[in-house]
C-alpha cells in the first residue's frame, strides 16, 4: 500500500491560474460597500448594482499565482519556509495565527489592471457610486482569483485530509506590511502581473497576497479561528 505524505504536494516553482470561471458574488461586493449581512440597497442602487457589476466584470482580469511551500520551524512569532529561493522566515503574529500548518500556500491575486482604470475613470468624471462599485467588484474578483488558489490546493491535499486555514496577510493581525518583500521572494518575479512597490504596495491595486496554512482537517477544525481572537472588530476581512 503506497502512502501518500505532505512533502509530496510541495511545489516550490510557482504555478499560475490565468482563469476564474465564478461569477461575481454579489454578496461580496455589497459588503466591500459596507452593507451590513441583512441589509439591501433600495431598488434604485439595485440597478446601478447590476450595471456597473456587469460593466466591472467584463473588464475584470483575475489570475493568481502560488508557491506550496513546506514549513521548517515554528515559533510564536515566526515561521520558516523552504523557498525555491532559500530559507524564507516570516514574522510578527504568523506563529499564533498559522501554528498548525506543515505546508504554506504563499498567494499573489489580482482582478487586473482594467477594473481599476474603470473605477478612476468614474472617479475623474464624478460618478462616484458607480466608481465605488466597480472598486468593490475589483476587489470581489481579487479575493474570487484567492479561493480558486485555495480550491485548487485543497482539492490536492484532501487526499490526505489536509485542509487549509484562513488566509493571512502582511499588514493584518500584527504582520508588518514589510513582510510583503519576503512573499514577493519566493516568486521569483512569475507573479500574475502583480508589481510590488517600494511603499510596499502592490499594483494593480485590486490585488491580494497572503499564507494559507495546510495541516491535518481535524487540527485545523480543532484550531480556533484567528479571527476569534482578533480585536480588531471593524476589520473588513472579519470571518
Amino acid at each position: 500500500m503506497t502512502t501518500v505524505s505532505p512533502a509530496q504536494f510541495i511545489q516550490l516553482q510557482p504555478h499560475l491560474i490565468d482563469v476564474v470561471t465564478e461569477p461575481v458574488d454579489d454578496g461580496e461586493v455589497l459588503r466591500y460597500l459596507g452593507y451590513p449581512p441583512d441589509r439591501r440597497p433600495n431598488a434604485q442602487i439595485e440597478e446601478l448594482l447590476r450595471h456597473w457589476i456587469a460593466e466591472a466584470q467584463q473588464r475584470s482580469a483575475p489570475q493568481a499565482a502560488f508557491v506550496v511551500l513546506p514549513v521548517l520551524e515554528k515559533g510564536k512569532s515566526r515561521l520558516r519556509v523552504q523557498s525555491a529561493v532559500g530559507v524564507v522566515e516570516f514574522k510578527g503574529a504568523i506563529g499564533q495565527f498559522l501554528s498548525v500548518s506543515e505546508l504554506l500556500i504563499v498567494f499573489v491575486a489580482t482582478a487586473g489592471p482594467d477594473v481599476e482604470a474603470l473605477a478612476s475613470e468614474l472617479m475623474a468624471s464624478g460618478e462616484e457610486l458607480p466608481a465605488m462599485i466597480v472598486n468593490a467588484v475589483g476587489a470581489e474578483r481579487a479575493e474570487a482569483a484567492e479561493s480558486a488558489v485555495i480550491r485548487r490546493v485543497h482539492d490536492q491535499v484532501r487526499t490526505i485530509d489536509f485542509a487549509p486555514t484562513l488566509p493571512y496577510s502582511p499588514g493584518y493581525c500584527g504582520m508588518a506590511l514589510t513582510e510583503q518583500q519576503k512573499l514577493f521572494r519566493v516568486f521569483d518575479g512569475i507573479t500574475a502581473g502583480v508589481r510590488f512597490t517600494e511603499a510596499c504596495l502592490m499594483q494593480p491595486i485590486k490585488s491580494v497576497s497572503g499564507l494559507v496554512g495546510l495541516a491535518p482537517a481535524n487540527v485545523v477544525e480543532a484550531n480556533v479561528s484567528p479571527c476569534d481572537r482578533c480585536e480588531l472588530h471593524s476589520c473588513n476581512m472579519r470571518r
